[in-house]
């Protein structure tokens, strides 16, 4: 083939030019403008882009620093098994440092900060959909081996028995007593929820030891909220009635 003839001095120019506006451009983030619409929000991304057949691109859609979360660890045996699973938590709210626009879904990594040269160690990440203006958001990072939740039967019997006309058993109270122990492993301190599951909406509970808050959620289930220092362990119990048979007729809320 023969030898192309060099670029006329004009032709250099023009491309130098270009190539210059194409490089400030690539510094400066495109500007995206989101809008409300109906249920819905409109990203209106500013200029042109060129995207390759099969290809994707990813757009920034905001920068924020320093967005205050919680650390929550949550221990519920029928959902999470026996392992303590963390949770993130937030709110997209301007307190938060958010607030602006909905939060399109996607997923979350979170890294934490090793040593002081600001090195990252990866601790987990979690999946999450479209999150609107003012929604709490709760994050899922997995379980955690560094805070242990470990509930034990004390004790268990049974009593006030019932019969029927045949002289069998109508109806029984059973008494459970539990002592939970919490450890908190980390260096830093932790606030972790506890719920226990009854199976029964005939139930009476007495509680003691170290607790800090305590609730009812529903007709059978019970949540325990302990704030723990750093490396510390803290303990509480509860001894649980639950009524059967006929003896559910003598249960008051």
């Amino acid at each position: 083939m023969p030898a192309m003839a060099p670029p006329r001095r004009a032709e250099m120019k023009t491309r130098a030019a270009f190539q210059v506006v194409k490089e400030v451009a690539a510094i400066r983030p495109q500007e995206i403008r989101k809008e409300g619409l109906s249920e819905y929000f409109l990203y209106t991304i500013e200029g042109e882009e060129t995207i390759p057949t099969g290809w994707s691109k990813r757009l920034l859609s905001f920068d924020v620093d320093e967005v205050p979360v919680v650390n929550l660890y949550k221990y519920e045996e029928e959902r999470y098994g026996t392992s303590v699973v963390r949770f993130l938590s937030f709110k997209n709210d301007e307190e938060h440092e958010l607030g602006e626009t909905p939060i399109p879904g996607g997923m979350l990594k979170v890294y934490r900060s090793v040593g002081n040269e600001g090195h990252l160690s990866y601790t987990g990440q979690s999946s999450f959909k479209y999150i609107p203006v003012d929604e709490d958001v709760e994050l899922n990072l997995g379980a955690v081996a560094n805070v242990v939740v470990e509930p034990k039967l004390m004790d268990f019997k049974t009593e006030n028995y019932e019969f029927d006309r045949r002289g069998d058993v109508s109806g029984w109270d059973e008494i459970r007593t539990y002592k939970i122990e919490v450890k908190n492993t980390r260096d830093l301190g932790v606030k972790v929820e506890i719920k226990r599951n009854f199976n029964t909406s005939y139930w009476d509970l007495i509680r003691s030891g170290d607790i800090d808050n305590f609730e009812k959620v529903d007709a059978d289930t019970i949540k325990f909220t302990l704030v723990l220092k750093p490396r510390s362990k803290r303990e509480f119990g509860y001894v649980l009635r639950t009524y059967h048979g006929e003896r559910q007729e003598s249960w008051r809320p």
